[in-house]
């Protein structure tokens, strides 16, 4: 696990730790609406199958994205709810591995993530309230560039399905008000069409972290 990821599971327990007995909390109900927003982050843990056309030993690997993230939670029952996490596009920089790997930056793409989950709420009988949850995934990619050793070919990259799994924590700090802390490991897998070289399989699957504030309705 990198050091960045670290740090943000560190803020998510942290956030989880803080107590505020003083406040009358109730747990969340049939009905209610939590709504959240605040910087998320893309972290991707994979990267492409050897491109032994471009260089030998060649790979790719997309960077680290940060945006603004929305997400949304409708509970059908005092546990069970579904979860919606959307966000501002992500720019990623595509960096070269292997033997280019000193030419850095090969590519940028923008990409969007919706993420739908069905979540289990733990009442714990104070203002502290973790959850879980599971579903799927779409990413759509676009305005895909190159750049430094691929500059001038044209790319291309594949929407992905995936599953994703989700744990977080929302902190009541009264007139339901929230901090809230969220992580999801998501399966992002594409296929990239690059002018020359052909296809090859890039599998991003990253981690997602945000932390931010939200209100129940």
């Amino acid at each position: 696990m990198n050091s960045k990821l670290t740090g943000y599971m560190g803020a998510a327990v942290i956030a989880a730790g803080m107590s505020l007995t003083s406040l009358p909390v109730s747990a969340y109900e049939a009905g209610d609406l939590i709504l959240r927003a605040g910087p998320v982050g893309v972290l991707p843990t994979g990267d492409s199958e050897t491109i032994d056309e471009i260089a030998p030993g060649a790979k790719v690997e997309a960077d680290d994205a940060w945006s603004l993230g929305l997400t949304g939670t409708y509970m059908f029952t005092d546990a069970i709810g579904v979860g919606v996490l959307a966000a501002w596009p992500f720019e990623h920089d595509i960096d070269a591995k292997g033997s280019i790997s000193s030419l850095d930056k090969v590519g940028e793409t923008k990409q969007l993530p919706p993420t739908v989950t069905l979540q289990y709420h733990f009442d714990t009988g104070n203002n502290i309230h973790p959850y879980i949850g599971a579903g799927v995934n779409y990413t759509f990619f676009f305005d895909e560039d190159t750049d430094g050793a691929l500059d001038g070919l044209d790319l291309d990259l594949d929407d992905s399905w995936g599953l994703a799994g989700e744990a977080g924590v929302d902190y009541e700090l009264g007139n339901d008000w929230l901090i809230t802390a969220q992580v999801w490991y998501i399966d992002i897998d594409t296929t990239a069409k690059l002018e020359g070289v052909g296809k090859f399989d890039v599998d991003i699957d990253p981690w997602v972290v945000m932390i931010g504030v939200g209100k129940k309705f």
